[in-house]
Parts: C-alpha cells; structure tokens; sequence
C-alpha cells in the first residue's frame, strides 16, 4: 500500500508514539496505587475470604479445619501487590476478624487461633518486605532504561546531523581532503586478496603524519606472546627502540595507549614510568580484541600532544588492525552503513511476514542546491524518533535520497510524520516541500519484498512521480 498524498495534521495522533522525555507521567499501567487506595485495598481482600467462607461452611470460614492453610493467601498475595505495608494491613484485618469469632463464640472455635494469626503475620512481612525490595529495584531500572533511552535518542540525531553536516560539507568543499575520504580511497584502491603488515604500514603512518601530525615514530610488529619483533616501517629518522623498553612493555601489556604525562593522565592511558625516550606508545588492536603491532612515537608537536589526538591515532591504527584481520576485505563506511540499513529492513520484513507488526519503508529526494537542502538536517531532527532508522544515499544530478524505516507504525503514524515535515518546510522556508525542491514516498512493507527490490520500487515510484 503506497501513501500518495499528504494528509495534513493539527497534531500527533492518539496512535503515534513518541520518546518518553523529562518530566512526562508514567503510564496507567506503571503508574503505582496510592498508599491508602492499596491498603483498603489489602483490607478487602482479607475480609473477603471469611466471607466467601461462610457461603461455603459458617461453621469454618477461615477454612482453618482445611488441610491447607488458606487463611495465609489474601495477605500473601496483598504483600505481593502492594508491599509490606499493605500485606501487614490485610493479615491485621483477617486476624481481628479471627479473633472477633473466637472471642465471641461465633463459628464454635473453642482454641486461641494464635499460631495461625503469628504465622499469617510472619509471611505477610516477608512477602511484603521482598516485594518492596522488588518494587524499588524496578523502578531504579525503569528510570535508567528511561534515562538511556533519551540519551541514546540524542545520541542517535547528533550522530545523523553530524554525519549528514560532513557530507554537505564535503559536497560544498570538493577540494579539501579529510580523513573519512582517505580512508575509503585507500580502502578501494587496496590490492585483491590477503594483506601484510609490511604493506599497511606506509599507508597507516603517512596518514598519522598528515592527520595527527606525527613527526618521528617506529611501528614495530608484537608476536602472538606479546613481544616486540620487528620494525615494520618508520616516519623521520627515529632511534631504535629497545625491546625492554618499559612504555612499550606497558602498552603491550594493557592494550592501552601508553604516555608520558603530559597528556593528562586521563582514564584509559597508562602513565608509563621513567627510562624511556618515547613520548607515547599506541597499540593497534583490531575489534576482537587482538593485539598486531604498537606505534611508539618519538616527536611531536606540542600542541598535538594531547588525548584526544592519541585516541584518534589509536582509532587509526585499530582501523589497519581491522584491514589485517579481515584478509585485506574493503572496509567501506558508506557500503558498510548501506549493508547494515538492509539488514535492519530485512528483519522489518521478517517481522511482517512471521508477526504480522506493520512497518514502513519511506524516502526523501533532496535536490541539489534546492532550498529544501539546507533544512534537511533540521527537518530529520524533528522527525526521527528512538525507533526509527535513517540512511542516506546519492542520487543522480548532485541529489541525494534519506531513507527511513518505521518500525511498527501505522498509517496515522506516518500520515503524521509527512504532515511534520511539511509543517516544518513551511515554517523555515514559507512553502510546501515540494516547492522547496524536496519530495518523499512511503509504503508499507509486506512479507514478501526483499530489501534491495523494495528500496528500488520505492525509488522510482518517486521519480515517476516527480517526474509527472
């Protein structure tokens, strides 16, 4: 089913979910009783058993004659719902309804129901006292799920901004070269089949000298026991490193980039000892885990000597690390976010076709130089949600297309969300998208599409469309 118009919206429909944010009330259904309503509560319930008990026998309602106890459950199953509290309340009313009876006279009890009312006493506290031992630790988890939700949120729009801000910049400044782009160049270009250490190496410090402006340094390969063994290759005119040289034994030994102490000393950098000449030793571990060689690093500017530089001189070399490990495969960015996107698209499709949940596949055309493409970024901002996915591919004529899925949604959902967005085209540019050089699809997933054929059909569907 293909949503060819756009409905227009005063607001987010009763079915839209949204990010549960500061301050917000919990749901009825998570929303805890309030103290005197549970207790009342608790305090029926354990009326209620001599009361079902005297339509049964009037001469044994509390069923104390019975070969089990059953005066023990209502305050048993109160703690369990409320808490010690109101367990306590429910043994305390059925006990002085038993004590009432027996005083009396009134269902012939001739003994002193005392081990009956310590017993229900004593599972009552229990039960109530594990309940509320329960009751707190879900709640801390429920306010830290909650806490890392938002954050993960925020976290997930300021990476797709931040990478969508990249890229336009990219296209706006063609001739400046950064490091994403080197990587993937050299990625590309790299020779078919398995790679060597002796090959990465040029590769991996002329980048660290360009990018992290490194001066004089040594890689030096570590053996499978974690020696130092040979020097792979050198930047400058570096001195030999000695194989017990103790910032070099630090490093090998935490996996950790090893320094002096002039960057800081910050969490996850060994400060190595005195007895050495090197400024700073950085492992190249790949994403297992594995250790392949160490950088040790001679000269540096001043400036350059400082966590953050380190860190990214580690990601580099852990990039490398990862090329050796994987037998030379190219590790693309761009075909490794594509891959990934089809891979959260097919288990959308899946879940159609096993579950029957409902999801949707939607599109945007972004012109190039359009007025539409400069308020994409903020336009995905206000759109995207915990559960959405985002990916962003080029299209022909300089453009580019931003995919979404929408897991789960129906179609005042997305009817919703297009309503948004052209809400927001209107208040930043006065005009509706399609004015703005911007256009966009959606469909809804069956079990029977395929990832890559769906996102095709769902491509040119757009541009027939733009094109009528």
């Amino acid at each position: 089913m293909k949503l060819d118009s756009l409905a227009s919206s005063a607001g987010r429909p009763a079915g839209v979910a949204r990010p549960v944010a500061a301050g917000d009330e919990p749901s009825p259904g998570l929303r805890p009783a309030r103290p005197w309503s549970a207790i009342t509560e608790s305090i029926a319930i354990g009326l209620l058993l001599p009361a079902l008990g005297l339509l049964v026998n009037r001469h044994d309602p509390f069923f104390e004659t019975r070969a089990f106890s059953w005066f023990v459950l209502p305050p048993l199953l109160a703690a369990l719902r409320h808490g010690f509290a109101a367990g306590c309340a429910s043994a305390a009313s059925l006990g002085a309804s038993m004590l009432v009876g027996w005083r009396l006279h009134l269902f012939g009890t001739a003994a002193f129901p005392g081990e009956a009312l310590i017993g229900m006493l004593v599972a009552a506290m229990v039960t109530g006292q594990m309940s509320d031992v329960w009751l707190r630790e879900t709640a801390r988890a429920r306010l830290a799920f909650d806490h890392a939700s938002r954050r993960a949120n925020e976290f997930a729009r300021a990476h797709l901004l931040l990478q969508l801000s990249h890229e336009r910049l990219q296209e706006q400044s063609p001739g400046i070269a950064n490091l994403h782009d080197a990587l993937e160049r050299i990625s590309a270009q790299g020779p078919s089949g398995p790679v060597t250490w002796r090959a990465l190496a040029p590769q991996l410090l002329s980048l660290a000298a360009r990018f992290g402006a490194l001066e004089t340094a040594t890689l030096v390969q570590v053996d499978a026991r974690g020696a130092p063994g040979a020097v792979l290759d050198k930047l400058g005119d570096p001195k030999l490193v000695p194989g017990d040289d103790p910032m070099v034994h630090d490093a090998v030994r935490s996996g950790q980039i090893a320094c002096v102490g002039g960057a800081g000393d910050p969490a996850g950098i060994v400060r190595s000892p005195e007895g050495t000449f090197l400024l700073a030793v950085i492992p190249a571990v790949d994403a297992t885990g594995t250790l392949h060689a160490v950088l040790c690093v001679q000269t540096l500017p001043f400036f350059a000597f400082t966590r953050r530089n380190l860190e990214a001189l580690a990601l580099l070399a852990g990039h490398f690390a990862d090329r050796f490990a994987s037998g030379g495969q190219p590790l693309a960015p761009a075909r490794e976010q594509q891959k990934a996107f089809e891979g959260q698209l097919g288990r959308a499709i899946e879940d159609r076709r096993e579950r029957r949940i409902p999801a949707v596949l939607g599109i945007l055309a972004v012109g190039h130089g359009s007025p539409f493409a400069g308020i994409a970024d903020l336009v995905l901002a206000g759109i995207l949600e915990p559960t959405h996915f985002a990916h962003r591919t080029r299209a022909g004529r300089g453009g580019w297309f931003i995919w979404l899925l929408l897991p789960s949604a129906d179609e005042p959902e997305v009817r919703a969300l297009i309503a948004r967005i052209e809400d927001l085209t209107r208040q930043e540019l006065q005009r509706t998208m399609a004015e703005a050089g911007g256009a966009a699809a959606f469909r809804f997933l069956t079990g029977l599409d395929q990832p890559t054929v769906v996102m095709a059909e769902l491509e040119r569907d757009l541009e027939s469309r733009r094109g009528g």
